[in-house]
């Protein structure tokens, strides 16, 4: 595939970077953002879901993104900034790696430095077999009733907490940005999903 999307993705699915830095999503520059989501999540490129959050939230996170891509030599692809447009760009010493052993090494530690991420949030609120699974930042008002797990990184896909949340909650509804394409990459790597279902808007 030869596109835009695709290679930025690729670009960063290979980047090693020696100094942390943050893509803000811009449409403009990066395409369309369902695609480049995809294409992101199926690299393992870390991606992280503002989702609109106010600023003091906004900084908190990124200061979390700029850590987990200083301490795994990663770029971190971030979407729903309000007011922080700015993409960091590739320094000098950046290089595209092409050794896969690498590149597979990296993305383990990655993977299991996201799934244990405090930004991602578990309530339980009762017994009941049934909750809300949201992506990107979520307001804590709409939080306060059931069991619920939000999201703050869509990429990579944090797989064991929410293979774990939905089996003690079958019954989902999901929502945020591109949840469609997620559940069916959570279906694809064997969770089940029969029993989710996407928010009303």
């Amino acid at each position: 595939m030869n596109t835009k999307e695709a290679g930025f993705a690729q670009y960063l699915g290979q980047l090693r970077c020696e100094s942390a830095q943050c893509h803000m999503y811009q449409p403009e520059i990066h395409g369309d953002a369902a695609v480049l989501r995809q294409l992101l999540r199926h690299l393992g490129v870390p991606v992280l879901e503002l989702n609109g959050a106010p600023n003091n939230i906004a900084e908190s996170w990124l200061l979390q993104a700029m850590t987990i891509s200083g301490e795994f030599l990663v770029p971190v692809v971030v979407f729903g900034s309000l007011g922080l447009s700015e993409s960091c760009v590739a320094f000098d010493e950046d290089e595209l790696v092409t050794d896969q052993a690498w590149l597979h090494a990296r993305q383990v530690a990655l993977t299991s430095a996201i799934e244990s991420s405090s930004l991602n949030l578990e309530v339980r609120r009762s017994r009941e077999k049934s909750g809300w699974l949201h992506v990107g930042w979520h307001p804590e008002s709409t939080q306060a009733h059931r069991n619920g797990l939000m999201l703050a990184w869509s990429s990579p896909l944090p797989l064991r907490r929410i293979r774990d949340f939905s089996a003690r909650c079958p019954e989902l509804v999901l929502s945020g940005p591109e949840v469609e394409s997620l559940a069916n990459d959570v279906a694809a790597q064997g969770i089940s999903v029969t029993r989710w279902r996407f928010e009303v808007k």
